[in-house]
C-alpha cells in the first residue's frame, strides 16, 4: 500500500515537472520572435497599460501583426488584457506570471530600448488623454505628429 502511494506521488511530480517544461518552452517560443520581445520591452519599461494601436505606432508595425503577437503573449501568460475601451483593448504585463516567466521578464527588462523606440514611446504616451489612447493606427495626422515629435527628439538626443 505504501509503495502505491509513493508511486502515485512520483508520477504526479513527473507530470507536474513535464507541464512546467512545456509551459517554459512555450514562453521561449513566444519570445523567440523579435517583435514580441520588443513588445514585452515596451511593457516592462513603463508601469502603464498599452493598447495595440499604441504599440503599432511605437514599433511602426501593422495592427494585425501586433494583434497576433499580443494574442500569443497572452496565451503564453506574459500579458493580460486590462480593460476595453470601444474596440481598443489595453494590455499590461501579467500580474501573476509563473516563476520561470518572472525570471525571463527580469532579463527582458534589462534589455535597452533603441533611441528611436524610446523616443516614440515617450511621445506616444504624451498624446494620451486621461490615461487613454487617443490616436488609432493609420491616423495620418497623428502619425505625422508622432514622426515630427520623434524626429525632433532624436535630433536633440544626437546633438
Amino acid at each position: 500500500m505504501e509503495s502505491d502511494s509513493s508511486d502515485r506521488r512520483a508520477v504526479s511530480a513527473a507530470t507536474t515537472g513535464s507541464e512546467e517544461v512545456e509551459a517554459t518552452a512555450e514562453v521561449f517560443r513566444t519570445l523567440g520572435m523579435a517583435r514580441r520581445l520588443q513588445i514585452m520591452q515596451l511593457f516592462l519599461h513603463i508601469s502603464e497599460t498599452l493598447c495595440g494601436c499604441e504599440i503599432a505606432d511605437i514599433l511602426e508595425l501593422e495592427d494585425y501583426q501586433v494583434s497576433r503577437d499580443l494574442s500569443a503573449l497572452r496565451k503564453a501568460g506574459l500579458v493580460e488584457s486590462q480593460k476595453r475601451t470601444g474596440t481598443w483593448i489595453h494590455y499590461q504585463v501579467c500580474s501573476d506570471p509563473s516563476p520561470t516567466s518572472a525570471r525571463l521578464l527580469d532579463l527582458v527588462r534589462q534589455l535597452p530600448l533603441t533611441r528611436r523606440v524610446d523616443g516614440r514611446l515617450t511621445m506616444r504616451l504624451a498624446f494620451r488623454e486621461r490615461a487613454g489612447c487617443v490616436l488609432g493606427v493609420g491616423d495620418p495626422e497623428g502619425l505625422a505628429a508622432l514622426d515630427r515629435a520623434t524626429n525632433t527628439q532624436l535630433l536633440t538626443i544626437l546633438d
